[in-house]
């Protein structure tokens, strides 16, 4: 991943908007870190989300950035079901399986 949080051919396993989990918790960090302006550091994969101050209003914009980018639906709910990147991560890869074989059917 770039400095940027674009994506690197690295970063992605197959086709468009797949990745793998690592690139998705790097992706999904620095994603989190645009909607946070007063963050001192890296944004923790293991950190609950809501300790960085996300609001409703964040949560549902960084919840489009996510669809866009992994081209899956998404309830905003799924950030607090699933509240660290590193589960909100693992959602996503298995969500986004799911959702590929329901479109496949």
């Amino acid at each position: 991943m770039s400095e940027t949080g674009e994506m690197n051919d690295s970063d992605t396993v197959g086709g468009p908007g797949s990745m793998s989990l690592a690139g998705l918790e790097s992706w999904l960090a620095a994603c989190v870190g645009e909607y946070v302006p007063d963050l001192d550091g890296p944004v923790d994969p293991d950190q609950q989300l809501g300790e960085y101050g996300l609001d409703s209003i964040a949560v549902v914009a960084f919840t489009a950035d996510v669809e866009d980018r992994l081209l899956i639906q998404m309830d905003p709910t799924a950030v607090w079901d699933h509240p660290t990147v590193a589960e909100l991560a693992k959602y996503l890869l298995t969500e986004r399986e799911r959702q590929q074989r329901a479109a496949a059917s």
